[in-house]
């Protein structure tokens, strides 16, 4: 029997969200890994360009022999087309530096759970994510992602899989026998 374990992340270069994740998979101790990493890039063992936390999480299991998938799908980015390339250069440097002076629990809130704004820096990285993220190729991105990990998913076992938190419901609902990892950088 399956049963699955999600842990949403932001897609952070932060040693303490590394610390987190870690700590999450020792606790749930998997039978196998499914990350936000293209899957072909998952067998050669190509983390060149890869999310961090997707490249920390896969280096935690292939120290400890656990067996390792991709899910990302292919297929285009959800940033709005309609944005013009500088302007998405500015979008993507403005979430960056919010994010960095935000804690990466608001940042999840107010990307994955849509929480309202409380604090000026929230309601600007509010309006950075309105005008760079397109809702419509987000979803069909997690659309993907439920495919992905149902293609490469283990038949029996613990199953923890590790996505951008903004996906995590979506999932969840789509698969059976589902427990969210909790905590303070995560989903």
């Amino acid at each position: 029997m399956q049963r699955f374990f999600i842990i949403g992340t932001a897609h952070l270069d932060n040693p303490d969200l590394f610390q987190a994740l870690e700590s999450a998979l020792d606790d749930v101790r998997p039978d196998q890994l499914i990350l936000e990493i293209p899957d072909d890039a998952v067998r050669r063992g190509d983390l060149a360009q890869q999310k961090p936390e997707m490249v920390c999480a896969y280096r935690w299991a292939e120290r400890r022999s656990t067996a390792v998938r991709g899910h990302e799908p292919g297929g285009p980015s959800i940033l709005r087309r309609d944005v013009p390339p500088e302007r998405t250069g500015e979008l993507l440097a403005a979430m960056e530096r919010l994010i960095a002076e935000l804690s990466v629990r608001a940042a999840i809130d107010l990307f994955a759970s849509r929480r309202e704004p409380v604090t000026k820096k929230e309601e600007q990285l509010r309006a950075v994510i309105d005008e760079l993220i397109d809702p419509a190729l987000a979803a069909d991105r997690t659309k993907g992602i439920i495919d992905g990990v149902r293609c490469v998913a283990a038949p029996t076992g613990k199953i923890v899989i590790v996505c951008g938190a903004a996906h995590v419901a979506k999932v969840a609902d789509a698969l059976p026998r589902v427990q969210i990892v909790h905590g303070a950088y995560f989903f």
